[in-house]
């Protein structure tokens, strides 16, 4: 993380990131567990996974705030760079998921004609889901950014008072709104809104979160329990609707993230740089997993698949990071510095 040309990374917020992605890889591979071999390991309670979305929107309204609390004005730079970090790799899973609708078009449960690419290219809101499913939640990210970054356009005593009608706003919208709405109505009041906010209030909050760390423990803690039991009654069908879901994950996204940045365990190295890897791995977990199941035999011991399959999402996450994620970031942050240069450099340059 870089803030005012400073390189400021907060350790605790990595592991998260890491908790956050690794539940995500954990859902989907039973998933692929269920649907390909024939036998599981675990139930529909492993649905719980998919709460490290949930993690993910908190960590990103904490993490924006962070970097540009401080700042005034529009930001061009604020936007382009966003971008950077979205959409390039975004767009490099997207063709590999492309290419494998061609590979095994007869197993997947979309046809290539049922795809949107226009909207799956540019996360624009839409009814259906994106070539590269997980994208629809960076339309989620994508669009906080957007408000944030306008929001910097206030002044800084209007901000708390915008968020606070944003947040009025969605709690109403999501009480009153139908589920048949507009795709872009669903974005823009979505219950996921409050979980950015959160992190944005942890963020203000962080220096005083150490002063309760044993309630926001057994706030995470009474979160995962809560979490769990809705996920083995209701399975998929229960977190369909972001209405119930938000409210029953919530509990956990937001309890441990405030914990962990109030306990601030020690954990290994590779755990925070497993978080350097969660976008990457985040993008390419279900191509991994999607092509381990189908070569491997439906009699695999299903301990084993999650072993192997846990194992190839890291492994890919990591190669990806290191060979086309940071070189891909380094060559949008030159590009974005000759379209618009920094403001100090303006500022020599004039001089």
């Amino acid at each position: 993380m870089q803030e005012h040309g400073r390189h400021t990374t907060i350790v605790e917020i990595q592991h998260l990131r890491m908790v956050a992605v690794l539940l995500v890889v954990l859902a989907h591979i039973h998933q692929a567990d269920a649907r390909f071999l024939t036998t599981t390991l675990l139930d529909q309670t492993a649905y719980f996974g998919f709460a490290g979305v949930d993690v993910f929107f908190v960590l990103s309204g904490f993490i924006i705030h962070h970097l540009y609390r401080d700042r005034r004005g529009l930001d061009v730079r604020y936007f382009l760079k966003r971008l950077n970090r979205i959409f390039p790799l975004y767009w490099i899973f997207t063709g590999l998921t492309l290419a494998g609708y061609l590979v095994f078009a007869g197993s997947l449960t979309r046809s290539f004609a049922e795809l949107d690419l226009i909207a799956s290219l540019t996360l624009i809101p839409h009814h259906d889901l994106p070539v590269l499913l997980v994208g629809w939640t960076l339309t989620h990210e994508l669009y906080f950014y957007a408000l944030f970054g306008l929001a910097l356009a206030l002044p800084p005593v209007w901000r708390t008072g915008a968020a606070g009608l944003w947040a009025a706003a969605t709690i109403a919208a999501t009480a009153l709104m139908p589920r048949d709405v507009s795709p872009w109505l669903s974005v823009a009041f979505s219950p996921f809104n409050l979980l950015f906010l959160s992190g944005i209030g942890l963020s203000v909050l962080r220096n005083r979160l150490p002063a309760w760390r044993w309630p926001l423990a057994v706030v995470a803690l009474a979160g995962a329990i809560g979490g769990l039991i809705w996920t083995h009654g209701g399975g998929l069908e229960a977190i369909d609707a972001a209405a119930l879901r938000v409210p029953v994950f919530a509990p956990f996204a937001i309890g441990i993230t405030a914990a962990w940045l109030a306990w601030k365990p020690h954990l290994p190295a590779l755990a925070a740089r497993i978080g350097d890897w969660s976008y990457a791995i985040y993008l390419g977990h279900l191509l991994a997993i999607s092509a381990l199941a189908r070569v491997l035999p439906e009699s695999l011991w299903s301990p084993l698949f999650y072993l192997l399959a846990l194992a190839a999402c890291i492994a890919l996450g990591w190669l990806t990071h290191i060979a086309v994620e940071m070189p891909l970031l380094k060559a949008g942050r030159r590009l974005i510095d000759k379209i618009k240069p920094p403001a100090d450099t303006q500022r020599a340059a004039k001089d």
